[in-house]
């Protein structure tokens, strides 16, 4: 089942708890990830550059 499969499926089935935990664990290919040791001013600006170029 796609991801977007899934997402309408659980709309729709919203008390299907292994559903919803199949959906949480899924990879997202265009998620956006920082290192965890980077200052949180750091995300921020690097996550405003992605905003600003369009890459999101």
């Amino acid at each position: 089942m796609s991801l977007h499969q899934l997402k309408k499926y659980i709309l729709s089935h919203r008390d299907d708890q292994e559903a919803w935990l199949e959906f949480t664990h899924r990879e997202r290919p265009n998620a956006v990830y920082f290192d965890t040791d980077v200052p949180l001013a750091t995300q921020k600006k690097r996550l405003q550059e992605l905003i600003e170029s369009d890459h999101l």
